[in-house]
């Protein structure tokens, strides 16, 4: 249980700040630990994940006041036209969007931090895009949990 845990934290804490990675600490306690199942590993890592990437999009929305060494000062940068297109495309073709948050989910292509950070810029619900956000996410990391026993088995994968 304390090695289940210790993913959910470490996967929170890399999704708010991804200084190390998530997966490698997941396969490297699947390999540790074999008698740990990847049917409770996997959805820990998801979780912890997914609570942690919720941050990044509170803080998109400005729920979430970041420090100020990392918010940018009124009135410096460039004015991004791409937010406002792109919340024109979700709104036209949802599927689209959605289709987008569970590619990046499962896959990392678009990496899944900056589809956050865009879902929050563009004050999607939580309702449009936690759905396929929390389908890639489980099936990522059971995925990666599951890859050390399969390939310890023997079969033709390996």
């Amino acid at each position: 249980m304390l090695w289940i845990l210790s993913v959910f934290t470490m996967s929170a804490g890399t999704a708010v700040v991804p200084v190390f990675s998530a997966e490698v600490y997941l396969v490297t306690v699947a390999l540790a630990q074999s008698d740990l199942p990847w049917w409770a590993l996997g959805p820990a890592a998801a979780a912890g994940q997914l609570l942690g990437k919720a941050v990044h999009y509170l803080a998109a929305r400005g729920v979430v006041r970041l420090p100020r060494l990392l918010r940018r000062a009124d009135g410096e940068g460039p004015r991004w036209q791409w937010p406002h297109r792109l919340r024109e495309l979700c709104v036209r073709r949802p599927l689209a969007g959605a289709g987008v948050v569970l590619l990046s989910g499962v896959s990392g292509f678009p990496p899944f931090a900056a589809v956050v950070l865009a879902a929050g810029m563009l004050s999607a619900p939580l309702a449009a895009w936690l759905p396929a956000a929390v389908v890639g996410r489980f099936t990522r990391f059971c995925l990666i949990a599951a890859l050390p026993g399969v390939l310890r088995l023997g079969t033709p994968l390996a």
